[in-house]
Parts: structure tokens; C-alpha cells; sequence
């Protein structure tokens, strides 16, 4: 079955179109899955245009696209990348591609799945982070491309139950990819919470050198300039921390110099800490060094 490339039912949508052939398909409710050959004949540079959710996996040892960009909604391309041999394209997306064609032909394994179907498998829907655009251009995933390879299998050999192991192949490739790039836009929305460099040095070097009290998180909040909440999130993504965690760690650091390193009393060191009094300090430190302070010294005072 013959293709001139422009159109495809309920598949990729070619701007600039290439001639290729469809060696084997199977049209399902979950989805359209076609193996295509096609050909480049000459150095190919242009648009592509995907109606419906397409998974896709290169079945030649060359990528077929030696680089490739999304277009924003003006159509001005975003950062380019290699394309890897496994991709995903969302429904309405737009790639500029550039490909040093040649004489070569050109296998793949397509599977394009209705927008419903697509989002209620995969649990993704869009918008589209920058992260997960980059990550969908090359699928480095070896759980998707081994169901991808086991779907082709099906596709191409007319085995009894072929039509039911193909869609639950699908879904499960689906709730791979929800699980891929679901893990790329939660690490993109990590590193947009992290503290800048200069806040989190501030911090440190303030908590460290404030130790006579118990900074309350505002006040660390307006040293960073901050909401105390956007700290208290930006903090965890940045050193994997709590930040009420990382303020005890310290006062506790200080706590066994002072016992180890100095002839101080019991009562100096709790009021150089900050806390109200020899008991409180010494119930705070058994809790977080799991023994009192005079053991501490016991074990650890030298001479």
C-alpha cells in the first residue's frame, strides 16, 4: 500500500512531503500502528505535522533525521537535537527537520493513538515542558522500546489474538512514555524551584553563623528574599533536605565542638545555643546524637 506522503488517517501530517509505503498496518480503536519505508533521495530539509499522538521507533541502524526542532505556536524552532531512535511527537506538533537523506531506505515503526485514548493510558495531556519536548526526541527507555519491538512482532506476523496483544502492548507503552516524560517535567519543576546559588550560600553561611538562636523559617525566608513557602519547597529541591532539618544539623555540629573542644558548663554551651536552659538542650541532643551530652564527651572529649 502506497502513500504519496501528504495525508495520513489518523497519523503524521507531512508539510514537506516524502513518498513512502505502508509494509504492514492495523487500525484499532486504541490506535493506528503501521510499519512505513520511505526514502530520501537527496539531502532533506523541512516541516512536520503529527494529527494524532505518534510513537515512533527507527527500525535502521541510521536515525533518520540527522537533527530536529519543535516549533513554538509563531513557528520559530526551539533548541535542535539529534533525534534518537525512538520518539514521541504530540498531536498538533510541529518539527523542523534537517536530514542528510541520500539513497538509503528507511524503516520505522509508527503507532498513532487518538487524543482520548492517548491521555487517559499515558496520564499526560500537555502543555508541554521544554524538558519533556527534549526528552521525546530521543526515548532512551529500555522498557518502550522493548514492548515497542514486541508490538512490531504482532504487527507484522497474523497470529491468533494479534488485534488484543497489539492494544495491550499499546497501553502499556503508554503508561511507560506517562511515566518517562511525567519523570522530565518533575525534574524540570524541581530545578525551576531551587534557590539560586547566592540564596543558598546566604543561607548557609547565615545559619552557620547564627547559632546562639533558632531562626524562624520567615526569617530565613526574608534573608533569601522569598516566601517562607517557596523556601521551604526550594530548599528541598536544592539539597534534598528540610530545611528545619538542616538548621538542627548545625546547632547540633556546634553543639559537639563546644563539648569536645572547650571547658564550657553544660549551662554556658545551652546559652550560647539559644535554648532556655541545660535540660532542654540536653533533651534536643539526645534525641538527635541518640546519647546524652556527658556521654558525648565521654567517647569523643580528647584528653
Amino acid at each position: 500500500m502506497a502513500t504519496d506522503g501528504k495525508r495520513q488517517s489518523d497519523g503524521p501530517k507531512m508539510v514537506s512531503p516524502i513518498p513512502y509505503s505502508v509494509d504492514a498496518a492495523l487500525a484499532l480503536g486504541e490506535g493506528t500502528f503501521e510499519v512505513q519505508t520511505y526514502r530520501q533521495p537527496s539531502p532533506f530539509e523541512g516541516e512536520f505535522e503529527a494529527d494524532a499522538h505518534t510513537l515512533s521507533m527507527s527500525l535502521t541502524p541510521e536515525v533518520r533525521f540527522s537533527r530536529c526542532s519543535f516549533l513554538d505556536a509563531t513557528g520559530k524552532p526551539g533548541a535542535w537535537a539529534p533525534v534518537g531512535d525512538v520518539i514521541f511527537v504530540p498531536r498538533g506538533a510541529r518539527l523542523r527537520v534537517e536530514a542528510p537523506g541520500g539513497a538509503e531506505q528507511y524503516r520505522g515503526l509508527y503507532c498513532m493513538f487518538p487524543s482520548p485514548w492517548f491521555e487517559q493510558a499515558s496520564g499526560l495531556s500537555g502543555p508541554w515542558s521544554e524538558r519533556q519536548i527534549s526528552a521525546a526526541i530521543d526515548i532512551r527507555a529500555p522498557t518502550i522500546r522493548r514492548d515497542l519491538y514486541r508490538l512490531l512482532k504482532e504487527l507484522t506476523e497474523a497470529q491468533p489474538g494479534r488485534e488484543r496483544l497489539v492494544a495491550t502492548l499499546a497501553e502499556v507503552s503508554l503508561i511507560e512514555l506517562g511515566r518517562y516524560l511525567g519523570d522530565a517535567g518533575r525534574d524540570e519543576m524541581l530545578a525551576e524551584s531551587a534557590l539560586a546559588g547566592w540564596q543558598l550560600r546566604r543561607l548557609t553561611n547565615y545559619v552557620e553563623g547564627m547559632v546562639d538562636h533558632h531562626p524562624p523559617l520567615k526569617e530565613l525566608a526574608a534573608l533569601c528574599e522569598i516566601s517562607p513557602r517557596h523556601l521551604s519547597r526550594a530548599f528541598k529541591a536544592s539539597t534534598g533536605r528540610r530545611i528545619g532539618d538542616f538548621v538542627a544539623d548545625v546547632r547540633m555540629a556546634k553543639a559537639k565542638s563546644l563539648l569536645c573542644d572547650t571547658d564550657l558548663t553544660l549551662k554556658e554551651i545551652a546559652h550560647r545555643l539559644g535554648y532556655s536552659g541545660p535540660s532542654s538542650f540536653c533533651v534536643a541532643f539526645g534525641r538527635a546524637i541518640g546519647m546524652t551530652p556527658k556521654q558525648y564527651m565521654k567517647r569523643h572529649k580528647r584528653g
